[in-house]
Formats: structure tokens, C-alpha cells, sequence
């Protein structure tokens, strides 16, 4: 029989290409991913890494042994949820991966008001962008996630669930509260990163106005919302954000939102789910609560 935690060890460094980062992933000292790793090699008879470069690239067999791996941990995982329903109808687990928006500021408070009603239920969050919370949904690693862009990809189920504007913010003694819009290329701005579904969004808004986008005056890049508030405060540029990032800087006069005449750059948040996977009533129960509830104070 093969051992499950040596079998996750394997796809920990086929994901991340790297012994120490599946180590820390774990909370496993690196020679244990090691010796994990060699102890199915001698068990197939067949190497699954070739280690004489800097990274760790998978052979032939470690891919054909990831892709039939990642199938056994998400069913074994299913079939765990499905027996604690068995034990106990009420209790549960929903894990649910949100991008930087409602990871940030929506799922927290929708978390907290589905506990009240079912406080048997754990509920755990990760947050990343709204490209690796698709790809993780889909893997099987979140059951459920939130985001802000609509990939495509048949497997994936978008049902719509909040509408947000995203506004461009600049330092609070910026002499105006409004532009036009040819003066964005004036501006200088800091972007996210491209797997962010606030950033798709600007760019398509922008584009749909006729803004050429390869002319617009990048000066940065950050990785996160509060990465681009924190730039934008300390005078590096200008960037859009959610309007609900931007809600306590704005009251404290910490920031300014500078709107773009004729511009509304409005997106919607979508749950989202695997297709293929079986959603679990308690999963499906999360769901509804989140279509029919609209008041997140």
C-alpha cells in the first residue's frame, strides 16, 4: 500500500518544483520530503524527478504519477466528507478559496454569519488571486471559491453572487476629484499582477473607452490591494482598487478616489465550483446561504 502522506509530499514538489518549498508547505523538514520521495521511487523502481538541474523537473513517470496522485487524494478526501455527513448530518467541512477582494472583505463576514446559523460547520479560507482560485477549485484543493473574473473552462461553474466598482485612488492631496479620461495616460500607475481579476477587469473597461493600453504609464506592479494602497500613499503612483478596499482610508482622508468622467468600472463576484466534483449538501447549503443573503453589515 502506498503511503498517503508520501504520496502528498510527491505532488507538494511536482507543484512547486522545489524540495524546500514543499517542506515549509508541510511543515516537514526537507530531508523527510526526501526520504518521502525516495521511498516511492524504490517502491515503483522508477525515478519521478530528475534533480541534476536547479529545479526539480518531474520525469515521465512523476507526471503520469502526479496527474493519477492528485485523483486519489481529492477522492479520498470526498469520501471523508462523506462519511463525517454519515456520523453527524449537521457537522462538516468547506474549505473555500477567495480572491484578494472577497477573501478580504466579503467572505469573512458572510463566514461568521453562516456559523451562527450552523456553528457545527468549519469553514477554512485561503486567499490568492482570482486565477489560482479557479485553478485550485478545479484541482479539487478548495471546494468552493469567490472571484472576480470569469475563466473559461467548461469544468468550472460561475454563478453570480455581488456587484463592485473599482475606482482609480490617488494620494489624498491630489488637486482633483475628477478627470478626463485621456488624462490617464498622464497618470503614473501601479498595476496587480496578472492573474488579478480587478486588473482584467480595468483592462477591458479601458479598452471597450478606446485606451490603448500599451501606452498607458506603468511604473510598478504589486501583488496585493493593500500593496497598491500602501504605494499609492507613500506617492509612487496611482492605481485601481475595489471601492470596498478603499472605505476606511477614504473617511480618514488617507487616500482619495478620483473619478474618470464618463468611466464606470463596475465587476461582479461569482462563486464558484468543480462541474465533475460532487457538491456535498452542506457545500450546497453555503451556497444558497450566499445567493439569498445581501446585507454584509
Amino acid at each position: 500500500m502506498i503511503d498517503l502522506r508520501k504520496l502528498e509530499a510527491f505532488i507538494k514538489v511536482y507543484e512547486t518544483q522545489s524540495f524546500s518549498k514543499a517542506s515549509k508547505l508541510l511543515h516537514l523538514a526537507q530531508p523527510t520530503i526526501t526520504l518521502q520521495i525516495k521511498d516511492l521511487e524504490e517502491f515503483w523502481g522508477i525515478k519521478l524527478f530528475e534533480r541534476h538541474t536547479r529545479k526539480v523537473r518531474p520525469s515521465k513517470a512523476g507526471k503520469i504519477v502526479y496527474i493519477y496522485g492528485k485523483q486519489i487524494t481529492r477522492l479520498l478526501k470526498e469520501m471523508g466528507k462523506e462519511l463525517e455527513l454519515i456520523k453527524n448530518e449537521k457537522r462538516g467541512v468547506i474549505e473555500i478559496g477567495g480572491s484578494t477582494i472577497p477573501g478580504q472583505y466579503i467572505l469573512p463576514k458572510l463566514i461568521k454569519k453562516f456559523k451562527e446559523k450552523n456553528p457545527h460547520i468549519s469553514l477554512f479560507l485561503k486567499v490568492g488571486d482570482s486565477k489560482e482560485v479557479a485553478e485550485r477549485v478545479l484541482s479539487g484543493d478548495f471546494d468552493i471559491g469567490m472571484i472576480g473574473a470569469i475563466f473559461k473552462n467548461k469544468e468550472l461553474v460561475h454563478i453570480p453572487c455581488y456587484e463592485d466598482e473599482i475606482v482609480l485612488i490617488g494620494p489624498s492631496n491630489f488637486s482633483k476629484t475628477e478627470i478626463e479620461l485621456e488624462e490617464i495616460y498622464s497618470l503614473p500607475l501601479i498595476k496587480r499582477e496578472e492573474g488579478s481579476g480587478t486588473w482584467k477587469k480595468v483592462i477591458e473597461i479601458l479598452q471597450k473607452k478606446r485606451i490603448d493600453i500599451e501606452k498607458l504609464n506603468i511604473v510598478g506592479e504589486m501583488g496585493s490591494t493593500e500593496a497598491v494602497k500602501e504605494a499609492v500613499k507613500e506617492g509612487l503612483g496611482y492605481g485601481f482598487i475595489s471601492s470596498l478596499a478603499i472605505e476606511l482610508e477614504t473617511k480618514l482622508d488617507l487616500l482619495k478616489i478620483i473619478r474618470i468622467k464618463d468611466v464606470l468600472i463596475k465587476r461582479k463576484f461569482y462563486l464558484v465550483y468543480n462541474r465533475l466534483r460532487k457538491i456535498t449538501p452542506l457545500e450546497k447549503e453555503f451556497i444558497k446561504f450566499i445567493k439569498n443573503i445581501s446585507d454584509l453589515d
